[in-house]
């Protein structure tokens, strides 16, 4: 098996429920369990996403463009996509409208891309937060 720093694995997480509280879940299971920086989340099971939800996944993203990942959304209504669109979000979001696409619009690795289990208890990926913080 490549190994995740290679490039060629990503996490696949569908949203469900209220957009807010969905989104500060799915941000809390990424920090403690992503073994890839590459988070795509399928949206299309939940409402439409409020300024709250876009807001915990884009600092969500902003973490993972600093260790070589990102988030990108999967099934965004247009009101999301509008909304990413006059928040400036839309650059730390990229939606696509399947998870095909999705995987196309991931930078070649030369190898193709795989969906990898988030790994609770694993160590993370991610830089661990602060004390107190």
């Amino acid at each position: 098996m490549t190994s995740p720093a290679a490039g060629s694995h990503y996490h696949l997480l569908t949203l469900t429920g209220h957009p807010p509280t969905a989104a500060a879940r799915l941000v809390r299971a990424v920090r403690s369990g992503a073994t890839t920086p590459t988070v795509l989340v399928d949206v299309t099971a939940t409402g439409d996403l409020d300024v709250e939800a876009l807001g915990s996944l884009a600092r969500l993203s902003m973490l993972l463009r600093s260790v070589g990942g990102g988030v990108v959304l999967v099934g965004a209504s247009p009101v999301a996509r509008q909304l990413t669109a006059r928040t400036g979000t839309a650059w730390l979001l990229p939606a696509h409208r399947d998870v095909e696409t999705a995987v196309a619009s991931l930078p070649a690795s030369g190898r193709p891309w795989t969906v990898t289990e988030l790994a609770p208890g694993c160590s993370s990926a991610l830089p661990q937060p602060a004390e107190g913080g």
